[in-house]
């Protein structure tokens, strides 16, 4: 009897505390890889198998579908490529069984060519060798594809957007060839034989809604099925617009409604002006690209990502186009497939909290604050540990926003994740029988795919490869790199104007975080000034400052006190441009002291673009001569005039050897060369041509696949560089290690 009762006694125990038991939630990301797609292709949608072991992506300019083997995540290798010959494919997804692909691709249509598009279907169960079964015709310009599985049937859902525009540009034909969503319920055994049921949304359909840009063309962009697989929604982008549409019966799909995504209304950055000021009164259209649905609960809400799509010009009311964010709807009504009518609320929008935390972390495109800002494209709801998420991507600020979704009128923004250039795809893996949760993003612009795994801890600290962060100074494009011994200085080109220093804390870099702590304006008599500034040397009596060929300034050496007020500027000679030319906008890109005080400093290309070969220069502060000698470059291998060579930055040591950034216009699968070496000061001459050796192969040694590697010094014997994100991206900034002797 006692026993019995013991036995009784720890299974209410057990019961208890597993009732108490602390619920696990997502509290960071670890990256696991940054792949580049072989060839210089480029990945632009993403889908992965149910058991999170094998991806299929879009390659449109390789006209393939690409698949890799991720079972071990940090060294994706890929093993099979499905070609689509001519063809451009737009979009794919897996079935949740995992046999088979669906790939929708275009077929060179354009304006006066109404070409069809095509629905291909693979059986994927050896995934090496991925067999085509069929394919079945489909509409004009098919843009995005899902699958819907319900009773033993399968359907793709695809968006038909047909998205050629007028002679002005605008994202319109004005209902000549208006799109649609073609369902189609597969036949695995006789593609052919499979039925194809289209949604039309006609202008009468749409000219009752209320706030619809081009209601005789509806242009369908993005596809997402309801967790209950017996509707979808499909957004309207460039109308401004979501429809909801019934799919209890695959062959007679009904649409249920379809309602305007509003406009956000906030303060925002509307100028192009060089610097981050939120403190414009913004009032955009939604247009939302991206459609996702979240369950949260017993609940369903539908989350859009709201890039944009229209002129700015079209309409002349002075309402943006894009809602520069996020934003999270509550579906009312009946769902079930059954007849009952269907109201869209809002319950939340990022605001500006999503700019503002791009901003502190270098993501923020300033460039296209006049325009729609950080473009969020594509958004993926998931359930990973306790956690219900929405993961959204930026294409301009190249970055997966991930946001807790607990509460839907308060979701929590948990981490802003920098990805490869221009993230299209997204989505998350949560299969896999070794319990990581991975999420995945295709990067279109450089052809790559970022994967992390999501924990339940904090992230580990990386002190090699810190993160940057501000806590309240915007900041971005990092082009050069100096040391006082202590911290860190960088500064911006012309991504900021008027110019400034920025001081990077190193105190923490031993927990994987580097702060930028400190603005230091530049001014010359007092005025702001504006440079395109390249190269920075931080020396006892103050900072000098190398700015690369402006229009106005061209070429010049600065130099500034510690506070930034500038004490002098040098021009390069006249003389020199009549001896070996201009070297235009690829001028200036690195400074440094040298013990001999003199002066050194780099011309990316040199004097002659066309040709092999950079330009040290050397500068006396005291006679103001000049002396260039000449640097010997790289050849690209595979096209050596669009991926030229140059020179980004410069440091001298005190052993006399000049250590200089050579890096390639590659990037992704076409970056070749991200390197570091050395010459021997000592050996410079006017008109001599120097001889260099390898220090140190970024690309090599770190699988650094960023395009820009510009920033480089050295910090008590370690050499540091960092990569310039153009304005809005990932800054990777990586410690190298000791300086190698000579």
């Amino acid at each position: 009897m006692r026993k019995i009762l013991y036995l009784i006694h720890c299974l209410f125990c057990v019961v208890l505390f597993s009732n108490f038991a602390e619920a696990a939630h997502v509290q960071s990301f670890s990256l696991e890889a940054h792949y580049a797609v072989p060839g210089g292709g480029v990945a632009e949608i993403v889908a992965g198998t149910p058991d999170g072991l094998f991806l299929f992506y879009t390659n449109a300019s390789g006209g393939k579908v690409g698949v890799l083997d991720i079972s071990n995540p940090e060294t994706p290798f890929p093993v099979a490529d499905i070609a689509m010959g001519d063809a451009e494919p737009t979009s794919a997804a897996v079935s949740r069984d995992g046999k088979y692909l669906v790939a929708v691709v275009r077929n060179g249509d354009g304006l006066d060519k109404p070409t069809p598009g095509t629905l291909f279907i693979y059986d994927i169960e050896k995934r090496s060798d991925p067999r085509v079964l069929g394919y079945v015709n489909i509409g004009i310009g098919p843009d995005s594809v899902a699958l819907a599985e319900r009773d033993g049937k399968l359907a793709a859902i695809v968006a038909i957007e047909d998205e050629e525009t007028d002679s002005e540009g605008e994202a319109t034909i004005d209902g000549k060839r208006p799109g649609r969503v073609d369902i189609v319920t597969l036949n695995i055994e006789d593609p052919a034989a499979s039925q194809v049921a289209s949604v039309e949304f006609p202008k009468s359909m749409l000219d009752g809604i209320q706030g619809l840009n081009f209601s005789a063309d509806p242009q369908p962009e993005f596809v997402a099925i309801h967790p209950n697989q017996r509707e979808f929604a499909v957004t309207l982008q460039e109308n401004n617009a979501v429809a909801i549409v019934d799919i209890e019966n695959f062959e007679s799909p009904k649409v249920k409604t379809i309602f305007c995504a509003g406009t956000a209304e906030r303060k925002a950055d509307l100028k192009k002006d060089g610097k981050v000021d939120f403190a414009d009164a913004f009032k955009g259209r939604r247009e939302p690209d991206g459609v996702a649905y979240i369950t949260v609960g017993n609940k369903v809400y539908l989350a859009l990502a709201n890039e944009g799509d229209t002129n700015l010009k079209t309409f002349g009311d002075g309402v943006y186009s894009g809602g520069r964010g996020l934003s999270l709807y509550r579906i009312d009504g009946k769902s079930d497939g059954k007849s009952g009518k269907l109201e869209a609320t809002l319950v939340w929008d990022s605001g500006l909290e999503l700019e503002r935390a791009a901003s502190l972390l270098g993501h923020y495109p300033e460039s296209r604050s006049n325009s729609r800002s950080l473009e969020m494209e594509g958004v993926v709801g998931a359930r990973l540990y306790d956690d219900s998420l929405m993961i959204a991507v930026s294409e301009r600020g190249s970055f997966a926003a991930v946001y807790r979704v607990n509460d839907p009128e308060k979701p929590e923004l948990i981490e802003i994740l920098p990805t490869g250039v221009s993230p299209e795809g997204v989505t998350v893996l949560t299969g896999r029988s070794d319990g990581k949760k991975l999420l995945v993003t295709a990067n279109e612009v450089d052809g790559t795919i970022n994967i992390y795994s999501a924990k339940d801890s904090a992230g580990a600290s990386d002190p090699e490869n810190p993160a940057i962060y501000s806590k309240n100074i915007p900041w971005s494009a990092l082009s050069g790199f100096t040391s006082d011994g202590q911290d860190i200085y960088s500064v911006p080109d012309n991504a900021r104007s008027p110019s400034v220093i920025w001081q990077l804390s190193m105190k923490d870099v031993h927990s994987g975080r580097v702060e930028v702590s400190k603005e230091i304006p530049l001014k010359k008599e007092g005025i702001p000034v504006a440079y395109d500034l390249e190269g920075i040397c931080w020396t006892k009596e103050g900072f000098w400052l190398a700015s690369e060929g402006a229009e106005s300034a061209g070429n010049l050496l600065v130099f500034a006190r510690h506070d930034g007020t500038v004490e002098a500027e040098y021009p390069l000679p006249s003389e020199f441009f009549a001896r070996y030319g201009d070297p235009k906008n690829y001028g200036f890109e690195g400074v440094t002291a040298a013990p001999n005080g003199k002066i050194y400093a780099v011309l990316q290309r040199g004097f002659a673009l066309n040709g092999s070969e950079a330009a040290i220069l050397c500068f006396d502060p005291v006679s103001k001569d000049w002396q260039v000698a000449v640097y010997p470059l790289e050849t690209h291998s595979k096209d050596p005039k669009k991926f030229w060579m140059g020179l980004s930055d410069i440091t001298a040591l005190d052993d006399g050897r000049l250590l200089l950034l050579e890096r390639d216009k590659g990037m992704g699968g076409t970056a070749e060369v991200k390197r570091i070496y050395a010459v021997d000061s000592q050996t410079f001459a006017n008109g001599k041509k120097l001889e260099k050796k390898l220090v140190f192969d970024i690309l090599k040694e770190k699988n650094l696949l960023l395009e820009k590697v510009e920033s480089l010094c050295v910090l008590n014997g370690v050499m540091w560089i960092a990569t310039d994100n153009d304005g809005a991206g990932w800054t990777q900034m990586l410690n190298l290690g000791s300086v190698p002797k000579q």
